[in-house]
């Protein structure tokens, strides 16, 4: 059963990605890796924003999210992981949320800019 678990929890993860960096081509960004390995840590994808700006994303998906804040959507795990993956990235590059909140084919996306 947990296996399974974790089954659904990487497709619903994958999907999640997915329609975040689609989104995220439409808006003008280039997606430049995706699961990028850092250590053992992993960025689900590594941008570059319409201005130019390199950019970390963490992709979450959510039924809804009402008034919680980023450290409590993601958690101080986390949290602490986003913030040692900026010792691997380059100098400038920012960490940003990308939340998916909603039921699929009715999600909105919204974006949350350096959270770590």
């Amino acid at each position: 059963m947990v296996a399974r678990n974790r089954t659904q929890r990487a497709v619903v993860g994958r999907e999640a990605e997915d329609l975040a960096a689609r989104s995220l081509v439409r808006s003008g960004w280039v997606i430049l890796s995706r699961n990028l390995r850092l250590g053992r840590l992993e960025v689900d994808l590594l941008t570059r924003d319409p201005r130019g700006s390199l950019v970390a994303i963490e992709v979450r998906r959510r039924g809804s999210v009402g008034a919680a804040s980023p450290s409590e959507l993601l958690g101080a795990r986390k949290m602490g992981a986003l913030r040692r993956q900026r010792a691997h990235l380059p100098e400038g590059c920012r960490i940003d949320l990308l939340l998916i909140i909603g039921r699929p084919g009715k999600e909105r996306l919204r974006l949350i800019r350096g959270v770590a």
